[in-house]
């Protein structure tokens, strides 16, 4: 049975990963102060713990899910990104690579300026805002360090939620109101994907390793907008449409693109797809969160 490390095994994906793969691997999953057994907590700035960590559990092969993920934070706090997104990225690439495991990092439809979508794997990467070029960075490290390492793109996540804060999708619920007017962005397409689905689609990868190595695409193709998903919310919630308002021009921060979409014709080559209906799935997890 192979062995699989997991970082970020605290978060929403990797929660998922890990109550997904354990199932068929041997999962070693590692978080940082939320990391409870039988998780591991595993500092991934103590670059003397990772090669400890690595040494004493000897993984088939990584999969690095642990990130700073929200856009605003990584502009307020650059340092901080940098030191978990690009530099402890690096390091495991380097350290999987000595080791012969193979390393499968989660990176972002955010390398993309979203001006000419739909974009394949191969397609040239320009992102807009600091998150998004750190994990261009972080991609272009590990795969430099082997062959065999893997980049997983992905669009915003959602999923089963320890609060609906955790998701930039379900986070929305918590926005509109049943009695007030709100305002939610119109302008950038999203293709909100389940965090199930990822785990499906690596757990697939897995188990055909020998095509392990570059990138790959996973997402769904519903597109949306911020207030399209705000539309549905409402429905499922019983909220009064008329309340919600379309902003039609960006309004955060942290520069979005416009249309990240992702082709993902690796994984379709390889006949691996897995996706479901956008309503349906949200309302398993508004209603029961």
């Amino acid at each position: 049975m192979q062995k699989i490390m997991l970082t970020g095994a605290t978060g929403l994906l990797g929660r998922t990963l890990y109550k997904t793969l354990v199932k068929d691997f041997e999962v070693v999953g590692t978080g940082f102060n939320r990391a409870t057994p039988p998780l591991y907590q595993l500092d991934l700035g103590n670059q003397q713990a990772v090669i400890d960590f690595l040494e004493q559990h000897q993984p088939d092969a990584l999969i690095h899910a642990a990130a700073e993920r929200k856009p605003d934070v990584c502009e307020n706090e650059p340092e901080q990104t940098i030191a978990l997104n690009v530099a402890a990225s690096e390091f495991l690439a380097k350290q999987c690579a000595q080791r012969d495991i193979a390393l499968i990092f989660i990176s972002t439809d955010y390398v993309f300026d979203g001006k000419t979508p739909p974009y394949l794997e191969s397609a040239q990467a320009n992102p807009l805002n600091l998150y998004g070029q750190s994990k261009q960075r972080a991609e272009q490290a590990v795969l430099a360090h082997s062959t065999r390492h893997s980049i997983i793109r992905v669009p915003v996540l959602y999923g089963d939620v320890s609060e609906l804060a955790e998701s930039a999708v379900s986070v929305i619920a918590t926005q509109i109101s049943a009695t007030q007017t709100t305002a939610h962005d119109n302008w950038a397409v999203r293709y909100p994907t389940h965090v199930e689905d990822i785990a499906f689609t690596l757990r697939d990868l897995l188990k055909r390793p020998e095509n392990l190595g570059g990138i790959f695409h996973i997402s769904d193709n519903q597109a949306m907008s911020k207030y399209d998903m705000a539309c549905i919310m409402a429905d499922i919630l019983g909220y009064p449409q008329s309340l919600l308002e379309p902003l039609d021009e960006p309004s955060q921060s942290a520069a979005r693109p416009h249309d990240c979409a992702l082709a993902d014709s690796r994984l379709k080559q390889l006949g691996i797809a897995h996706g479901r209906e956008f309503k349906e799935a949200l309302k398993s997890i508004l209603l029961t969160a």
